[in-house]
């Protein structure tokens, strides 16, 4: 019997959160193969590719994509370097996997759609939550069990031990000279690193399970060098909910989701990313009058997510969630930053 065929893939960028998930993923998955790296220092990307068994590394972005034997890039670097990067991976003909938010703003974010499309290559935005195994084993419940969907909320307050808990989870930390960090850009609206670096696994998670979304209004209060963003939304098949988004709160690490349809309710409680545990899910299924919960021990989003993106790319289907997920996610972001700017409802256009 031949040897199942795997997707071959080099990282553009080697920095804190590939070493932090999406190395350890790399090499954990089943269907890929970690062929090369590339960072702008040197002293990283050779010891990088020395500890993953990566067999080639690169210093230059342009060289990688054109000399590394590779099918698909992940792209795991700060948010500016998101679309340029992303657009020169796909113009070479590669699929790519690029770390969220999708861009900065929305006209980047359609720039690297219409590159994906245009190359004939597939775009995915590493919102890893929808590879969580108790969020998949929810949203399946309310995709095809529980009918019409009444309400869709959520909520994402980070910890101020934040920093406490990276620390305990990072599994190999490397850094040299050389790294190349994104160049100062114009002021930008205080809430809008909040809004789009940690807003987008919320938002997402919502249109997840309650689809696209079409309006929002949102309020915030800024005390003790904390935000909390508290807002309605409306979803386009008639759904409304609320959201919270609060950096930090002073206790753990604190996010969920609440569900409510025509045959049914879910509850979940997901943990912090680098624990790389399932959520806890409980489901009501009013056909049964019973609640269920799910046992989630292969639970590690990372590796999931990119065995998804090989899985899609070597078996011809779409990746999930698309670069088109991640725009609409973008789109949702803007006009929450509208909405905390002037108050009132905004439509997500």
């Amino acid at each position: 019997m031949s040897e199942e065929r795997k997707l071959k893939l080099g990282f553009l960028g080697v920095g804190a959160i590939a070493q932090l998930a999406h190395l350890p993923a790399a090499v954990k998955a089943e269907n890929v193969d970690l062929v090369a790296v590339c960072d702008a220092s040197e002293e990283m990307a050779r010891e990088i590719a020395h500890i993953y068994g990566a067999r080639e590394w690169f210093t230059d972005h342009e060289r990688f994509l054109a000399e590394a034997d590779i099918e698909a890039a992940l792209i795991p670097v700060p948010d500016p370097f998101h679309a340029p990067l992303t657009i020169a991976a796909l113009e070479a003909g590669k699929h790519v996997l690029v770390e969220k938010p999708l861009a900065l703003d929305v006209p980047e974010a359609e720039a690297m759609c219409e590159a994906a499309e245009h190359a004939g290559r597939q775009l995915q935005i590493a919102t890893m939550k929808r590879w969580d195994p108790g969020l998949q084993y929810a949203q399946t419940f309310t995709a095809h069990e529980m009918g019409q969907r009444l309400t869709v909320s959520g909520w994402y307050c980070d910890t101020r031990y934040h920093g406490a808990y990276v620390s305990t989870h990072w599994p190999i930390r490397r850094f040299a000279e050389g790294r190349k960090r994104p160049e100062p850009g114009p002021p930008a609206h205080p809430l809008r690193w909040i809004i789009l670096g940690h807003g987008v696994h919320l938002i997402d998670t919502l249109c997840f399970f309650g689809g696209r979304i079409a309006a929002v209004t949102a309020a915030v209060s800024s005390k003790y060098g904390s935000h909390g963003i508290c807002g309605t939304l409306e979803y386009e098949d008639g759904a409304t909910g609320t959201f919270q988004l609060t950096c930090t709160v002073t206790m753990d690490w604190c996010e969920g989701l609440l569900v409510h349809g025509e045959r049914g309710s879910i509850e979940a409680k997901i943990g912090f990313p680098y624990w790389k545990a399932g959520s806890e899910v409980r489901v009501f299924d009013a056909a049964h009058e019973e609640y269920r919960t799910p046992v989630t021990p292969d639970s590690d989003p990372y590796e999931r997510q990119l065995e998804g993106f090989a899985a899609a790319i070597l078996g011809g289907y779409d990746v999930s969630p698309s670069g088109q997920d991640g725009l609409h996610d973008q789109r949702v972001l803007e006009a929450i930053e509208t909405a905390v700017r002037g108050g009132g409802r905004v439509d997500v256009a």
